[in-house]
């Protein structure tokens, strides 16, 4: 499940003398305030399981997850830090942090599956509030989305018709309509002020993996594990494109590229990762981010099995001709698509192990690209040369999500779950990393 949201594009004002935003100077923020008596997890060894201490970096660390936690969102206002998390144990939960306090409160509806994602509204939220509600919204595998008040977290409504939720994505122009994939290959969306189902989009004859509204919203996109890339019409509910990317399934997906903002980008399973043009209905390249090895006789092996799936990909902001693909074989590729495709950087984390890639995410406005991974590290890497400028560590197991605010001077708060059951909270001054690395004067 991945979805490209253009939330990023959201920018809080940070000033770090500013009392208002004080939580991002969190040493003294150490308890976690649970309503309705939430089991606690179990305390950490505080090492990734190879019996090294892992130095946690976080700023705050919130433990109100029994199970692995898969899911996250994070929003800054007003100078109060929401979060929003879901997980293995079917809970999901809504927390704010603020100067003086961490608090969680369990959300009402008891789901009867693991809850796979979850989203604000907010960045979308247009100031009439009379045409969109601010929500909080948490979709499951049992097939409910339900929606929150992410202030006071009262349940506002629930929405069916999936057979179960993999991903969904609020439309980009005043967040009142949803959009949510589901296992059976259907996509549904919801017009959430009216209650309504708008339309439901058939035609994927497997999972459909990921998807989002074009950034101008007049389109919808959705990727499969049928390995196609469809463009529907929201309006009618018609298909009208099928880019057919070969037998391998589709894992994530990302828009907004090129200098008109319509290229869309997908990343499969066997290895490659494909661009394709909404306008023209083209498919503008095909970036082989794993090459297999060749064997003694110099030809590849069909019957080995090689960590090739590419699990996450995205578009510089700021440089919509540069991307990015993230792989279960650890590497992160920069790539230069006026150049037809050309890999600028091969990025690899020192040492002999493999460190699958979860997630990635571009900055903004730096040439910085960051990574998750199976060990529970994040890494910063700057595009330019490929570099590792900055490693972040807490997580003891895998990081399932991630997702980052951007302040106007640099600074990155992040937002981050795993498996080791928590919720994380790290600061990440990029432009002084950025410097100390001699690459900013």
């Amino acid at each position: 499940m991945e979805t490209e949201q253009s939330s990023e594009d959201q920018h809080p004002q940070y000033d770090g003398a500013d009392a208002n935003f004080a939580f991002v100077d969190m040493n003294d923020v150490v308890e976690v305030n649970v309503d309705e008596d939430a089991p606690m997890a179990d305390d950490d060894n505080g090492d990734g399981g190879d019996g090294e201490a892992v130095v946690d970096m976080s700023k705050l660390k919130i433990e109100t997850h029994t199970d692995a936690v898969y899911t996250v969102a994070g929003h800054i206002e007003n100078g109060v830090l929401y979060v929003l998390s879901g997980g293995g144990d079917d809970l999901a939960f809504c927390h704010k942090v603020t100067s003086d306090i961490s608090e969680s409160k369990k959300l009402v509806f008891e789901h009867k599956d693991t809850v796979s994602c979850v989203a604000y509204n907010l960045p979308y939220v247009s100031p009439d509030l009379s045409k969109t509600p601010r929500l909080a919204a948490v979709g499951s595998y049992d097939g409910t989305i339900v929606l929150y008040d992410p202030d006071t977290a009262e349940q506002k409504l629930k929405l069916e018709g999936p057979s179960d939720v993999e991903w969904f994505s609020f439309h980009p122009k005043g967040g009142s309509v949803l959009l949510a994939g589901s296992g059976d290959g259907t996509v549904w969306m919801f017009h959430i002020p009216l209650n309504r189902c708008l339309q439901v989009f058939v035609g994927h004859e497997q999972a459909v993996t990921a998807g989002c509204f074009s950034p101008d919203g007049k389109w919808v996109l959705t990727a499969s594990a049928d390995g196609t890339l469809r463009i529907w019409a929201p309006k009618t509910g018609m298909s009208k494109h099928v880019f057919r990317l070969g037998e391998a399934g589709l894992t994530c997906l990302a828009s907004n590229g090129g200098s008109d903002s319509m290229l869309v980008l997908v990343g499969s399973e066997d290895g490659s990762a494909h661009v394709c043009h909404i306008g023209t209905k083209k498919l503008v390249t095909t970036l082989r981010h794993f090459e297999a090895p060749l064997q003694a006789n110099g030809v590849d092996n069909e019957e080995m099995e090689y960590p090739m799936s590419v699990e996450a990909v995205g578009f510089c902001p700021f440089q919509q001709s540069w991307c990015a693909t993230g792989g279960i074989d650890g590497r992160l590729k920069i790539w230069d698509l006026t150049k037809d495709g050309l890999c600028r950087h091969a990025c690899v984390p020192p040492g002999e192990e493999k460190d699958s890639i979860t997630r990635l995410r571009w900055h903004p406005k730096l040439p910085v690209v960051f990574t998750s991974s199976v060990s529970g590290i994040i890494r910063l890497w700057d595009a330019r040369n490929g570099s590792l400028v900055h490693t972040v560590t807490g997580h003891t197991e895998t990081i399932n999500d991630f997702d980052i605010n951007f302040f106007e001077n640099g600074v990155a708060v992040i937002a981050s779950t795993g498996d080791d059951k928590t919720i994380r909270v790290f600061e990440v001054d990029v432009t002084a990393v950025l410097r100390q690395a001699s690459l900013v004067p």
